[in-house]
């Protein structure tokens, strides 16, 4: 009796692995779309940064994103969601802090960046509006690539206020290259270009 219900176990056990292998057939475009599907959020969250401190002096002078930052930093302390303070050290080194205050400490989280610490916050979600432009492999049936088409949608109100959110404008479309494969019994995919203009 034993014996008969370990052989069941390992009948049972051989085919749930059978049926969480994925199928190798061919690629088409239909089900490009329902392997991206899996994955893909209904709406994404994108979030926009702002270096906490700001500084130049005479051998590193202000850039564009260091301006954009300081208009971030003084929408944000209009809005009530931060103090700035500003200061010159003896070197000439000119630095502009932000600081919480209790309205913008739940909504303002802090995150490391290339820049130093910074302030990051929510601005609006992307919207995945579906592959376009699907080509199959010519000679492997199971590889192929097409485009992921998207748009940023619903803005928070920090939306205007993050000046230093680089090329989201709402609703203009984007496309993301996605290189679909079969491989180890389920299909995959890579992203090879992140974003591109979909026009």
């Amino acid at each position: 009796m034993l014996r008969k219900s370990s052989q069941a176990i390992l009948a049972l056990a051989i085919v749930a692995l059978a049926l969480s292998c994925a199928r190798r057939e061919p690629l088409t475009a239909a089900k490009a779309q329902e392997i991206i599907s899996r994955y893909q959020f209904a709406r994404e969250p994108v979030y926009a940064e702002v270096p906490q401190r700001v500084w130049w002096n005479n051998a590193n002078p202000k850039d564009d994103y260091d301006e954009k930052s300081l208009r971030t930093l003084d929408n944000l302390q209009r809005a009530g969601y931060l103090t700035v303070t500003r200061s010159t050290s003896a070197d000439g080194t000119v630095s502009v802090v932000g600081h919480l205050t209790p309205k913008g400490f739940p909504i303002l989280g802090t995150a490391p960046s290339a820049r130093g610490p910074c302030f990051r916050a929510l601005i609006c979600a992307k919207k995945y509006d579906g592959l376009r432009d699907f080509v199959r492999h010519p000679t492997d049936p199971t590889k192929g690539h097409a485009d992921l088409v998207w748009h940023y949608e619903n803005p928070t109100p920090l939306y205007p206020l993050f000046e230093t959110k680089i090329n989201k404008p709402l609703g203009h479309p984007f496309a993301s290259l996605i290189s679909f494969y079969y491989k180890d019994y389920d299909w995959r995919f890579d992203v090879t270009v992140a974003k591109t203009d979909a026009d």
